[in-house]
């Protein structure tokens, strides 16, 4: 059964989408609607599995695919950093989706989004599909650690892996999880989600071109889907 946690009225107006504050092994976060969670106490804003360019790659093996994706995805980056006034952004890996995703096209919409966020320190977490990243991303201001690194009393990840016992949570992305509704004659849809599965808190794609795994969380799970501009916990 789906119930409606009740959003701050003050988030809503501030940030103009639905969010909604959890707390989780004692940390504090506030999930976005668009796919993001937010760290207020170290200002931080994790995302995953942006996959930029994945349409370009499409598109190089004539396949037809519409153009825009990783501009609609940069914007709703752009428009999270704001409301949130992170300071830092965190990509839990699959910054790219493969070497022919970099189109001049998409060099151009990273480059205007790094020059209209000098401040901003970004971290990307080494995923499966970031191999070679490094000279994919010269003279873009990206910080690269490997999976399994610690930041504050969190652990990120691209793949679910065992969390460490030296910090509170692990936050990693990789499944693009999403939850299926079903009824007693046939399946109802699917929709994207948070979760968490023993200190393990897997994000969903951000990535607008991206296609999404159905999770089959156990009963001591706790799953959060995103339905339009609302979060809503299962």
């Amino acid at each position: 059964m789906l119930q409606l946690y009740p959003l701050a009225p003050s988030a809503i107006e501030k940030t103009g989408h639905s969010s909604l504050a959890v707390s989780i092994e004692g940390l504090d976060f506030r999930l976005l609607a668009k796919r993001g969670l937010y760290w207020p106490e170290q200002k931080i804003l994790f995302i995953a599995d942006t996959h930029f360019g994945k349409e370009a790659t499409f598109r190089s093996q004539g396949i037809a695919v519409p153009r825009g994706s990783t501009e609609g995805t940069v914007a709703t980056i752009a428009q999270m950093i704001s409301e949130c006034q992170a300071s830092r952004l965190v990509l839990l890996g699959d910054m790219f989706h493969a070497r022919s995703s970099i189109s001049e096209g998409i060099r151009e919409s990273l480059d205007a989004f790094f020059l209209a966020h000098p401040q901003l320190r970004f971290t990307l977490v080494l995923g499966n599909h970031d191999r070679g990243i490094q000279a994919l991303t010269k003279g873009w201001p990206i910080e690269i650690i490997d999976s399994g690194a610690a930041i504050g009393s969190v652990s990120v990840s691209h793949l679910p892996q065992e969390p460490s016992l030296s910090t509170k949570l692990l936050l990693c992305g990789h499944l693009h999880p999403a939850y299926r509704f079903t009824s007693k004659m046939d399946s109802v849809g699917k929709l994207p989600c948070f979760w968490l599965s023993n200190r393990q808190f897997v994000l969903p794609a951000i990535g607008e071109f991206t296609g999404t795994q159905v999770i089959h969380p156990s009963k001591s799970d706790q799953t959060w889907v995103i339905v339009d501009d609302q979060i809503l916990r299962i």
